[in-house]
């Protein structure tokens, strides 16, 4: 296994050498090129600094990759001094107590381990060691795996702190999907029934893609491509930036994406309420369309800042991923009340009039002066705004 290490993970960018494998059957070369003369009856050759020695359990026999002869584990546990010692202490912090039936390798990647080159070596040792678990041929009986009298025992896993990161950010990212598929499904669905219309939702869809797909573009080009690092401040002051190495942090999108969705479906039922509600009052789609805007926009307009402001506040931690998220959501909510809002929706609105409400049916169109609509249902105090339903379904 370690051999299959060695020789599919040597190349850049991981550049794994035999000393940076630490177990019971690899040691490093320094200490046996320096120990073992003291206490071995033959004559010791050790092996070079960048090949792979490993001991055997009992067998006597040498190879390439078995240079040691008689010097064996089970020897090794035996000896007197110091060498005796290190190797025991060593042996009873990485082979199991429990039937000496599992042992851990350390390895010490010669790489920045929370760098990018993480994830393609969690990969790439991974399939090694499959590749690497029965390929040996036959085995010893005395010396399979070091510890097991069994070949078919041995189950080889990469193990640590960042592989369990790296596990946790591809189970996520596997079920983000359903994730975000479930929630707009079920938001749809109740957006359908409550306002009696089977193709709103549909055209609400674009008005959910195009803010997410706009957000997190922009966030990628600010935080991973650098487009604002020319801003002062630095890494450690820049809250446009990220720290060195870094990159768009992968929990942004899972923490933020169905809160995104959540606001801008808001506004859009805000406005789409209040078009149907127009509509019952005799406008015609395009004209419902205009007042609504008008109607609304204050009201939205003023929501979307104190939000925005509120997220943006995030900028102002020290913490680089607060300041990846405040960016993010106040981002969104500017995009979806300034952009979105007075520009996507309407237009969705008003291409294809008929399956804004479909199959829900409306009275004729009796009205065309939409000043005079404005006037009345934009005063909030008077009575004749009163007299019009908050509710679209009541109209």
């Amino acid at each position: 296994l370690a051999q299959r290490l060695m020789t599919e993970l040597a190349t850049p960018p991981f550049n794994l050498r035999p000393r940076h494998l630490l177990s019971p059957s690899v040691l490093p070369r320094a200490v046996l090129e320096k120990q073992m003369a003291e206490h071995q009856e033959e004559k010791f050759v050790a092996p070079k600094e960048e090949e792979l020695a490993c001991l055997r359990w009992r067998s006597n026999a040498t190879d390439s990759l078995h240079p040691f002869g008689s010097v064996t584990a089970e020897k090794l546990l035996g000896l007197p001094g110091p060498l005796g010692e290190a190797y025991r202490e060593q042996w009873s912090r990485l082979v199991s107590s429990q039937g000496e039936r599992s042992a851990l390798t350390l390895i010490v990647v010669p790489f920045d381990p929370y760098s990018d080159v993480l994830r393609p070596f969690v990969i790439a040792a991974r399939k090694a060691l499959v590749r690497g678990q029965f390929s040996n041929g036959v085995y010893n009986s005395l010396d399979n795996f070091m510890f097991s009298d069994r070949a078919g025992a041995a189950e080889p896993m990469l193990f640590g702190e960042l592989t369990i990161v790296y596990d946790v950010i591809e189970v996520t990212y596997k079920r983000l999907p359903f994730i975000i598929c479930g929630t707009i499904l079920l938001v749809f669905a109740l957006i359908a029934a409550a306002f009696k219309a089977a193709f709103a939702p549909v055209k609400m869809f674009f008005t959910v893609v195009v803010p997410l797909a706009a957000v997190y573009g922009v966030a990628v080009l600010v935080y991973q491509d650098g487009a604002l690092s020319w801003l002062p401040g630095g890494p450690d002051k820049n809250p446009f930036m990220s720290p060195p190495g870094g990159g768009f942090y992968w929990a942004t999108p899972v923490f933020t994406c169905t809160i995104i969705i959540g606001l801008a479906l808001d506004y859009d039922i805000f406005l789409f309420a209040r078009v149907v509600e127009l509509r019952h009052e005799g406008l015609g789609n395009r004209d419902a369309v205009c007042a609504a805007l008008c109607l609304t926009g204050p009201t939205i307009t003023a929501a979307g800042l104190v939000m925005s402001i509120a997220f943006f506040g995030l900028l102002l931690s020290s913490v680089p991923a607060n300041n990846q998220i405040g960016f993010v959501m106040g981002f969104g909510v500017l995009m979806d009340t300034f952009v979105i809002r007075t520009c996507l929706v309407p237009a969705c609105l008003t291409l294809a009039a008929s399956l804004n409400y479909w199959p829900h049916r409306l009275p004729p169109v009796s009205q065309c002066n939409v000043d005079e609509i404005i006037t009345r249902c934009g005063a909030w105090g008077d009575d004749i705004t009163r007299g019009i339903s908050m509710n679209p379904m009541e109209a």
